[in-house]
């Protein structure tokens, strides 16, 4: 595993938030992650090139971002099942778009791997992870959230990723 550049989780609700208010989605709830990837996220990141890719090609990834060369791919059903709106390949599809993001240029496969456990703050994809959850359920408007089934309703997410979400911004939710 390659390590990241440190990121504490402010500087990353921090990114989220911005694009959130790049894409004028500041204080919508649902955010359209298939259309920002479509539209708006190669201006943001200069070089990227995104593709979906078959099962053949992805093998069991849903996705993944080559940080050298800028490539993102996302595995067809992956991206269908995004543009239908299924929670988990929403996540999915804003994990990758964490990596794309924060990771592009800053990683390279001569970095030194690690066999242990990294730091969350230098672990890419605990990075990625939390992006996701921050870009889908930003903390402004999480507060306004009551049950773990408003936040899945509200946002378009899963029970674990509300779940999750809730217990990192301490919300006792159910």
């Amino acid at each position: 595993m390659n390590q990241a550049p440190a990121r504490s989780r402010e500087d990353i609700e921090n990114l989220a938030l911005a694009v959130r208010e790049i894409t004028g989605m500041k204080d919508k709830p649902f955010f359209p992650i298939v259309k920002f990837v479509e539209n708006v996220l190669s201006e943001i990141v200069p070089n990227l090139v995104f593709d979906v890719r078959d099962d053949d090609f992805m093998g069991d990834r849903m996705g993944a971002v080559d940080p050298m060369s800028g490539a993102f791919f996302v595995r067809i059903d992956c991206y269908e099942g995004a543009i239908v709106n299924n929670p988990r390949d929403r996540f999915t599809v804003a994990h990758e778009v964490g990596h794309a993001l924060m990771h592009i240029g800053t990683l390279n496969r001569s970095n030194r791997h690690f066999s242990t456990k990294l730091p969350a703050y230098v672990d890419p994809e605990w990075q990625a992870n939390y992006f996701a959850g921050a870009l889908l359920m930003p903390r402004h408007l999480m507060s306004q959230c009551t049950s773990l089934d408003q936040v899945m309703n509200t946002f378009g997410v899963s029970r674990e990723c509300a779940s999750v979400r809730a217990k990192v911004l301490n919300m006792s939710l159910k």
